[in-house]
């Protein structure tokens, strides 16, 4: 497999890498997996998400948010503080469940594994409803959870030989910001939901980092 640590990127720039990956990975048929981190406060909408209908633009200038669609699906996400990963492999990959759930499983356990490395207690989500627009929200059952708390919000796309999966491990956050900058939400709702649901990690990111190289080494060697 290839891994690549990348300076950060724009939102623009990051998606491009992001879905040359998926497009590598299916010409080549080989895995690669990609960690980086974004150059500016940035909000991620799903591939079938309009941002005219799901962002106050406007709000988003006055804070210096950043937008930009995935090419994966899925609902908005905040990106601040993170550790960012993303996995492009062949849709033939060996064990790789065809399921959308188990495939999600089956692509973020190094992550999984990595935690528990760095000594976080970390467990499998259950399937939970989620009814707005962020994705941090509410957890399914391919989700991890630490104490409760959702801390990877991942997100996936497949074409015909290939998969990429990337998401969003929490190191900060600004639940305010986001909240204003989501159309047709509660505010203050939502900054208690996404801080009852969600949980900032407390671990040096360079060791986090370390064991996520070195789990995803291991899984795909």
């Amino acid at each position: 497999m290839k891994i690549f640590l990348d300076p950060p990127l724009s939102g623009k720039e990051n998606m491009a890498r992001d879905l040359a990956m998926l497009e590598t990975a299916s010409q080549n048929r080989e895995v690669i997996c990609r960690f980086y981190s974004w150059d500016s406060p940035t909000i991620s909408l799903g591939y079938f998400q309009k941002p005219e209908k799901v962002l106050h633009l406007d709000v988003l200038e006055k804070y210096g948010v950043k937008w930009v669609k995935r090419p994966t699906g899925g609902r908005a996400v905040f990106h601040y503080r993170e550790i960012t990963y993303a996995v492009a492999l062949p849709a033939d990959y060996p064990n790789l469940p065809q399921g959308i759930t188990g495939a999600y499983r089956f692509i973020s356990e190094p992550i999984y594994k990595a935690f528990l490395r760095s000594n976080l207690p970390v467990k499998w989500a259950r399937q939970e409803k989620n009814t707005t627009e962020a994705c941090f929200l509410a957890p399914s059952r391919h989700e991890i959870l630490l104490k409760g708390h959702k801390i990877v919000g991942s997100a996936q796309r497949r074409i015909a030989d290939a998969v990429l999966q990337h998401g969003s491990i929490l190191l900060d956050a600004q639940p305010e910001i986001f909240a204003k900058c989501l159309k047709d939400v509660d505010e203050e709702l939502l900054i208690r939901q996404l801080r009852k649901r969600t949980m900032v990690i407390s671990v040096d990111q360079f060791t986090l980092q370390k064991n996520l190289i070195r789990e995803f080494r291991r899984y795909y060697s």
